[in-house]
C-alpha cells in the first residue's frame, strides 16, 4: 500500500479497514470510525504515514501525546479504536508489549 497523500486520505483508509471489522449498532460503527479516521489523521500530520505504513512509535506517540488531555475512559476508548486497528494490520501481537501505558484502562490506572 502506498502512503496517503494527505491526513483526509489516511482516514479514509483508516475508516475502510474498520468498518469491516466493527460490529455493532450504525452508531457504534460510525463513532469508532470516526475515532479511527481522527487519529490516523494526527499521525498522518505528523509523519505522513498512514495505517498500512504506521510503526510501533506512531502509535505510542499518538498515545502518549494527542490523547494525554481527554478523560481516562475517552483514552480507553481511542486505545480500543487503535487495538482493533492493530489487529486488522496484522501488527498487534508484535507491538502490545511496547504499547502499555494508562490509557489500557478505563480508570486509567496502568
Amino acid at each position: 500500500m502506498s502512503a496517503p497523500r494527505n491526513a483526509e486520505e489516511a482516514g479514509r483508509v483508516a475508516k475502510r479497514l474498520l468498518s469491516r471489522s466493527v460490529r455493532g449498532g450504525s452508531v457504534t460503527v460510525r463513532t469508532e470510525c470516526e475515532r479511527a479516521a481522527r487519529a490516523a489523521g494526527v499521525i498522518w500530520c505528523r509523519w505522513q504515514v498512514g495505517p498500512w505504513q504506521w510503526q510501533q512509535k506512531h502509535v505510542r506517540w499518538f498515545l502518549e501525546h494527542r490523547t494525554k488531555e481527554y478523560s481516562a475512559w475517552t483514552r480507553y476508548r481511542y486505545w480500543l479504536t487503535v487495538e482493533r486497528m492493530l489487529r486488522v494490520i496484522k501488527r498487534y501481537d508484535d507491538w502490545a508489549p511496547g504499547l502499555k501505558g494508562p490509557w489500557l484502562s478505563p480508570t486509567g490506572d496502568p
